[in-house]
C-alpha cells in the first residue's frame, strides 16, 4: 500500500464473516453508553468549559488506549492518515455538542443528534454512490419523523439546537467514512489515533481561548469529586471502550445501517434524562417509539 493513495480511495464494502448479531449488538452498546453521556456531560458542563471537558475526556481515553495498543499491529500509513481525518470530524462533533449543552438540555440535544441517520445515507450516496433500498429509506423516514416529534417546539431552534445539528452533520459523515475505512484487525489503534486527534483539537481550542483571554493555556481541572467521576466515566467507558467497539463494529456494517442503529443513543438519552428528573410527555414517548421502530425496520431489511 503506497502513501500516495488519496483519502477518498476506499476499500469495497466486503464485510468479514462473523456472527450476524455481534456487530449490531456492539454498536447498540455504544449507543447506550453515548446516550447516558448526554446527562453526564450536561452536568459536567456546569462546572467546566466545554473544550476543557473534551480535552480531559479524550486525553485520558488516549492514555488508556496507548497502554492497550502496545502489542497491536501498527497502522499502515494510509489508514493512519484516514484515522486523523476521522478524528478531526469526531472532534468537531464533540466540541459542537459540548458547546451546545451550555445552551440546551440533554434530552433535546440527545434527540437532535440522531439526525445523523438522515445525514449518513445522503452522504453515502453523494460520496460513494451507495445504493439504498426502500426498506432503508423507510427506516430513515421513521427516524426523521421521530426526531421532528421530539425536537421541534413552539420556540423554534435556538443556538443549542443549531450547534447540535452541526454535530449531527459531522457525525453522519464520520459514520459513513468509518464504515468504509475501518479494518477489524486495526480497531484498537484506529480508535487511539481518533481519540488523540480529538484531544489535540480540543487543546488547540483551549489554547486559543487562553491566548485571547490572557490566561495560561492549561485545561481547567475538574473542580470536585462529582466532576472527576463524570470525566472518568466519559473517558473510560464512553470514549476508550466505545471507540474500540465502534471501530470494530463499523468494519462489518454499512454507514447507513450503523447510523440507524445509533438512533438508540437518543432513546437512551431520553431514558437517562427522565431518570434524572426530566418530564415524560406523550411527545417524548411517541418520538422514542418512532426512533426504535426505525432501527427495527432497517435491521429487519438487512436480514432479508
Amino acid at each position: 500500500m503506497t502513501a500516495a493513495a488519496p483519502l477518498t480511495t476506499t476499500r469495497p464494502i466486503a464485510r468479514p464473516p462473523t456472527a450476524a448479531w455481534r456487530a449490531p449488538a456492539a454498536l447498540a452498546l455504544v449507543a447506550v453508553l453515548w446516550g447516558v453521556t448526554f446527562t453526564v456531560a450536561d452536568g459536567a458542563s456546569t462546572t467546566m468549559p466545554a473544550a476543557d471537558l473534551v480535552v480531559w475526556r479524550f486525553g485520558l481515553a488516549t492514555v488508556l488506549l496507548t497502554l492497550a495498543t502496545r502489542a497491536a499491529p501498527a497502522l499502515p500509513r494510509l489508514l493512519r492518515g484516514r484515522a486523523i481525518a476521522l478524528g478531526a470530524l469526531l472532534g468537531a462533533g464533540f466540541l459542537l455538542q459540548a458547546w451546545a449543552l451550555t445552551f440546551t438540555d440533554a434530552l433535546t440535544s440527545g434527540f437532535l443528534t440522531s439526525l445523523l441517520v438522515v445525514v449518513a445515507p445522503v452522504a453515502a450516496w453523494l460520496m460513494f454512490r451507495e445504493r439504498l433500498g426502500s426498506v432503508t429509506w423507510a427506516g430513515v423516514g421513521l427516524a426523521t419523523a421521530g426526531v421532528a416529534v421530539l425536537s421541534l417546539h413552539a420556540t423554534g431552534l435556538g443556538p443549542g439546537e443549531l450547534l447540535t445539528l452541526g454535530s449531527a452533520v459531522t457525525w453522519g459523515v464520520h459514520v459513513v467514512l468509518l464504515s468504509r475505512w475501518s479494518l477489524p484487525g486495526h480497531a484498537l489503534r484506529l480508535a487511539r489515533v481518533q481519540t488523540a486527534t480529538v484531544a489535540a483539537l480540543a487543546l488547540v481550542v483551549v489554547t486559543l481561548r487562553s491566548c485571547l483571554g490572557g490566561h495560561l493555556a492549561v485545561p481547567v481541572l475538574p473542580p470536585d469529586l462529582a466532576s472527576w467521576s463524570s470525566v472518568l466515566f466519559l473517558a473510560i467507558l464512553a470514549t476508550a471502550a466505545a471507540m474500540v467497539l465502534l471501530s470494530w463494529a463499523q468494519s462489518r456494517l454499512s454507514g447507513t445501517r450503523a447510523a440507524v442503529i445509533l438512533t438508540l443513543e437518543p432513546a437512551m438519552a431520553g431514558v437517562t434524562a427522565v431518570l434524572a428528573g426530566a418530564a415524560v410527555t406523550g411527545r417524548v414517548v411517541l418520538g422514542a417509539a418512532l426512533l426504535l421502530g426505525a432501527m427495527y425496520v432497517v435491521e429487519l431489511g438487512s436480514r432479508r
